[in-house]
């Protein structure tokens, strides 16, 4: 019983009917020193305690020995029993636990804020704007330099927006604890004397002033510092204690940690899209006698690549007319992407030496092969050229692919059963060949198996299919290559009613004497 009395947050007193104490826990030697078992309470050793017992008041509330001290009297028997409690204890750890609870929240609210975006700016932006005024008056976030300068956020005051700037590595290099910071060399906190940020120029904080303090340091990064971030206390700011220091050192942990991922996000956005500028589908270009239509949209989970393509150049010998190829490659995504650039080249590059479609796909065939990648492609590739009469003669030849479709100018489509194996598949692979004439406003067009395997309608997981395709593009007779071309991916994109796709391709050749026209899109 006494160890268990012991742990209670109160000092218990049992007394007598005489008033002598009986019994005592550990917590009434503290507040009352002089207090022992056998004693009777007096004013003088037991301050307030004596005070009551001398007078058998119930209860009592004062100071004693530096402590605000209540007491309750409670009988049990023939014996007073006395809880008394610490109120000044009480206060300042309600108090702790209130702070504590006030810096988890701010953590908290720091980690939601900064793990929001992963757009680099707005991140620094949130650093600066976080760390006021929950951690100082002021914060400077300087980011690592590049090129001979640094990009620098600052929150001057509580509730003001962040600026931002670029600063010189020259004004830098006047201020040690941001170099030795920014190399990783002094990872924890580093002190600054007064006026020494004055060299950042327009990104310094305000002076702290007298008694006031400036501390630098580094974000921790991916191997190397996210940042250096500034924190400006005036005179009159309470000092860090213990909690408050982990408090800025776990700030610091996150701020980093969020920046190095923006960043990396960033670099990896850049180079995304410096790739898919490479690999997108080149305008169509303008062809006397010929109109053309395209539409390209990569499947939504790919990132912007796609493994389907098109493209369409001017015929290189005389006589007018264009060279097209409109393919398929296997997989989706990156890979898939890599792929389609390899053969999308190989075609340009073949195209300078050989016009022949079918020799064509030959080579091609071959150059997969000894790529060993183990990825294959479906392919229609032609030649489109300008007939007697304001006709288009078109040659096809095929890998694998899906029949182009022919409309007549009476809403006729036919389908043209072009063959062959699929490129890159297996060594010596048979291809198909087949020639359409086109008479004035007839076209032909070719498409990716992302438009007949389309899942959609009033199911949700129907395929579009061929038919449902044929149909559509029968409505379309009179329409220019570009609207036929525009009206299949509407048409789609109806089916699909938001449901993922795969990638899609159209590309649309129409007799056009004497005029041209070329509508493409990207999606």
């Amino acid at each position: 019983m006494d160890a268990l009395l012991d742990l209670v947050d109160q000092a218990v007193v049992v007394c007598d009917a005489s008033g002598v104490v009986r019994w005592c826990n550990g917590l009434t030697g503290v507040y009352f020193p002089g207090l022992r078992p056998g004693m009777a309470p007096n004013p003088v050793a037991a301050g307030p305690l004596g005070q009551a017992v001398v007078a058998s008041a119930a209860r009592f509330d004062a100071d004693f020995l530096g402590r605000r001290l209540t007491g309750r009297r409670n009988t049990v028997e023939d014996c007073a029993v006395w809880l008394v409690s610490d109120e000044t204890g009480a206060r300042r750890r309600e108090a702790e636990l209130r702070a504590e609870r006030s810096r988890a929240a701010f953590l908290s609210k720091a980690g939601r804020r900064l793990g929001a975006s992963l757009h680099h700016g707005r991140t620094a932006r949130s650093v600066v704007e976080l760390a006021v005024p929950a951690l100082a008056d002021a914060a400077v976030l300087v980011l690592p330099p590049r090129r001979g300068h640094a990009d620098w956020y600052r929150c001057a005051a509580p509730g003001a927006a962040a600026e931002s700037g670029v600063l010189p590595v020259s004004s830098i290099e006047h201020v040690p604890q941001l170099v030795q910071a920014l190399s990783g060399l002094w990872p924890r906190p580093a002190p600054c004397r007064p006026g020494e940020l004055g060299a950042l120029g327009g990104a310094a904080p305000p002076d702290p002033g007298t008694g006031g303090e400036s501390l630098v340091m580094a974000l921790p990064g991916s191997g190397a510092p996210a940042g250096v971030l500034v924190l400006v206390r005036s005179a009159g700011s309470e000092g860090l204690d213990t909690a408050d220091t982990a408090v800025v050192r776990d700030f610091a942990f996150r701020a980093g940690m969020a920046l190095s991922t923006a960043a990396l996000y960033a670099q990896q956005a850049h180079t995304a899209a410096v790739l898919q500028s490479g690999l997108d589908p080149a305008p169509l270009p303008e062809v006397p006698g010929v109109r053309l239509g395209a539409v390209y949209r990569p499947a939504p989970e790919a990132l912007g690549f796609g493994g389907d393509f098109y493209q369409v150049e001017p015929a290189r010998e005389g006589g007018g007319g264009v060279d097209f190829a409109l393919g398929d490659v296997c997989g989706k995504g990156v890979e898939a992407a890599v792929l389609t650039g390899h053969v999308r080249q190989s075609l340009r590059t073949l195209a300078l030496v050989e016009s022949r479609p079918l020799r064509v796909l030959d080579v091609l065939n071959q150059a997969l092969l000894e790529a060993d990648s183990g990825r294959f492609a479906s392919l229609v590739i032609g030649t489109a050229r300008l007939g007697s009469g304001g006709t288009l003669d078109v040659a096809l030849a095929g890998g694998g692919h899906l029949p182009p479709l022919v409309l007549r100018r009476g809403g006729t489509v036919e389908a043209v059963d072009v063959g062959g194996m699929l490129v890159g598949a297996l060594p010596g692979a048979e291809f198909g060949q087949a020639g359409v004439r086109l008479a004035r406003d007839e076209l032909i067009l070719l498409y990716s198996d992302g438009i007949t395997e389309a899942r959609g309608g009033p199911n949700g997981v129907e395929e579009y299919g061929a038919e449902r395709l044929a149909h559509d593009l029968a409505g379309c007779a009179g329409m220019p290559a570009g609207a036929v071309a525009e009206r299949i991916e509407l048409r789609i994109a109806d089916w699909l009613a938001g449901h993922a796709h795969d990638d899609i391709a159209v590309l649309a050749l129409q007799a056009s004497p004497g005029s041209s026209g070329a509508v493409g899109a990207l999606r």
